[in-house]
């Protein structure tokens, strides 16, 4: 049996190339017996413009957010996954801001037990972690920064991680949806992902 993968898709351009990747990535896990649960990040109704840090969630017994909304069950399906992908567009040097809301109350998935050493424990169950980033540069702009960035949340959350990282991705021309060596890198990535 296939993994359950989560893809929270941080791009709010529906067709591209960010959706684009994340679709050949869908159809390689699927067709290798993946369960995808696809989100539209850019699309959820959130309380805030992100974390407002009011640790009701460290606060709490409990390992879940407590501001209600979009978000929040979202946040709450992750740990019943087996691989949180997130795909991202490289947006001024950095992630998408709809996908780093999200991310960023990923928080509530982690308790200190130990604020003074930094001690800490998860709520994350067997949950890896990937990124899918689409950047219109090479990889030594905006692409490596993404990159590092989701490689150290992971580290952080004590998670295994992985990434595609697809460069030269212009928003100008749709010469990415024709590029089959991308398109079955793409798939690979998926497929190597599902089991």
């Amino acid at each position: 049996m296939g993994k359950k993968i989560m893809v929270l898709v941080g791009s709010p351009r529906k067709n591209g190339n960010t959706n684009t990747v994340v679709d050949w990535f869908v159809e390689g896990a699927e067709s290798a017996g993946a369960e995808v649960e696809r989100i539209d990040a850019s699309r959820l109704k959130s309380k805030f413009n992100g974390c407002i840090s009011c640790l009701g969630c460290q606060k709490s017994e409990k390992f879940e957010c407590v501001v209600e909304d979009e978000v929040k069950p979202v946040l709450a399906r992750m740990p019943e996954k087996d691989v949180l992908v997130f795909a991202t567009p490289v947006y001024f040097i950095g992630p998408s801001a709809q996908i780093k809301l999200v991310m960023d109350r990923m928080y509530s998935h982690i308790k200190f037990t130990d604020p003074k050493t930094g001690e800490r424990s998860y709520n994350l169950g067997r949950l890896s972690m990937a990124l899918i980033a689409t950047g219109g540069g090479d990889v030594t702009h905006g692409l490596n920064i993404v990159d590092q960035t989701f490689r150290l949340v992971a580290g952080f959350s004590g998670r295994p991680y992985s990434s595609l990282l697809v460069p030269s991705a212009s928003v100008f021309d749709d010469s990415l949806k024709q590029n089959e060596e991308l398109h079955e890198k793409a798939r690979a990535f998926g497929r190597s992902l599902a089991v």
